[in-house]
């Protein structure tokens, strides 16, 4: 056998930035039980329960109006505990409902939407009863239903309410944005693939034994039992990450630190490295840690920095939505609020995964504020949440004796200045829950 030696490029994360990966994704009460098994673990690392510290207040830099430049410098700061609005302990199917409560349904649609969540058994399926028979029930549109229950997926874990097993996973994949390929899988070729007819998965999409392959890594990761698991989740409370207020016309952005733990270097040991008859172990196991507690403590800053940033341009952009002027979030990308905020497009992923802005009038997980563009004639800027919103008043407006078909919708959005395909308008109805025009067609 014959040796050779090769060059070869690796890319790999400094500690720091590892630290800093795993740290920004956390949610602020998952970063307090970091912070307290860091200290278990570095004995460099301990509580700075010094109470000559005082809780910072909001600073002038955290503010903005307008078209104001988004500052480039930034600040963490509290604000007091009263300000913060926390949820309940609730059991999992009062929590959905609250949920619902508090997503902009009006009264009638809240009425459906307890009818579903009492209908969702143990694993959090709608399996048992059907949605039409809930909209019979309850003397509404089969469609109307579908829109509350297409609301209620969207709350909680990803994948409740689902109406089956592939229903279930494409939530779960759609909720992550995962690579389209492994949703069209579970979209188009799911009996094949759920039977172990993988080869016939792959010619049918064209798909490498790469992709594959990494396919079935992550649909292996996805929930079958999307209840299942989640009583902790569905009974803590909601503690907001960022904290929104308005004041004369400003908005005012600040991160949530209430109970967050400060920490600091230990002056025990800091003493003990500075003494020269220290063991040559000892001194090196300790100047070890305290390399690993000052990242750690780096990390947990930066993760401030970003998460304040992020806040800021998505509070920007979206300030017609904030202040009312508008009904859904305006077309933003992370390509975008990473621009303005000096970013990697993965650091704002990960920092804005799983993390809730508490406005003047309601929490919204960050997310939210985030669609893509759809496209229009008239140079109006909006996003696909208002093009599915029009789609489905578009839909409810329709004779149910002739149930408009997908060309007949793509004509009517045309005529409302969207520049869309039949096929698009096809993805979107399927999106919202709405089913075609024959089973919509009433005698």
């Amino acid at each position: 056998m014959k040796q050779q030696l090769t060059q070869q490029q690796i890319q790999k994360l400094a500690p720091l930035q590892l630290m800093l990966a795993r740290l920004s994704q956390l949610s602020q009460t998952d970063l307090e039980h970091a912070i307290l098994a860091e200290i278990e673990k570095n004995p460099l690392l301990e509580l700075n329960d010094d109470p000559q510290m005082e809780s910072p207040q909001i600073e002038q830099n955290t503010l903005w109006q307008g078209d104001d430049p988004i500052p480039r410098s930034f600040s963490s700061v509290g604000m007091d505990v009263m300000d913060i609005i926390q949820a309940e302990e609730l059991d999992f199917f009062d929590r959905l409902l609250k949920q619902a409560k508090e997503s902009g349904l009006n009264g009638d649609e809240i009425l459906i939407a307890e009818e579903i969540i009492g209908s969702l058994d143990e694993n959090g399926f709608l399996s048992g009863t059907p949605i039409e028979n809930i909209a019979y029930k309850l003397s509404v549109d089969t469609e109307t239903a579908v829109h509350v229950l297409k609301q209620i997926q969207k709350m909680g874990p990803a994948g409740i309410a689902a109406r089956g097993l592939r229903e279930c996973m494409l939530l779960q994949l759609e909720e992550i944005h995962e690579e389209p390929f492994v949703i069209e899988i579970i979209e188009k070729c799911f009996d094949a693939y759920m039977g172990g007819r993988v080869d016939e998965v792959c010619k049918e999409l064209d798909l490498s034994d790469e992709d594959i392959e990494y396919a079935e890594e992550q649909i292996a990761k996805l929930n079958p039992k999307p209840a299942s698991g989640h009583g902790e989740f569905m009974k803590k409370s909601i503690i907001p990450d960022v904290l929104l207020r308005k004041k004369d016309g400003k908005f005012y952005v600040a991160l949530n630190e209430t109970g967050t733990p400060e920490v600091r270097l230990s002056e025990t040991y800091l003493k003990m490295l500075d003494q020269s008859d220290l063991e040559k172990d000892t001194k090196r196991y300790l100047t070890n840690n305290k390399q690993a507690a000052q990242w750690f403590m780096q990390a947990i800053e930066q993760r401030k920095q970003s998460i304040i940033a992020i806040a800021q341009s998505i509070v920007q952009r979206q300030r017609d939505m904030l202040t009312g002027k508008r009904e859904h979030p305006l077309p933003m990308i992370m390509k975008e609020v990473a621009e303005d905020t000096g970013l990697d497009i993965s650091t704002v992923s990960r920092v804005v995964n799983g993390k809730y802005m508490q406005t003047p009038s309601q929490i919204y997980v960050l997310r939210y504020f985030f669609s893509e563009k759809a496209g229009r004639n008239d140079g109006h800027e909006v996003s696909t949440r208002d093009l599915e919103q029009d789609l489905i008043k578009i839909i409810e407006n329709e004779d149910k004796t002739k149930p408009l078909s997908d060309e007949s919708l793509q004509i009517a959005l045309t005529e409302k200045g969207y520049n869309i395909a039949r096929r698009t308008v096809a993805k979107y109805r399927e999106k919202t829950g709405i089913p075609g025009s024959r089973e919509r067609r009433k005698t």
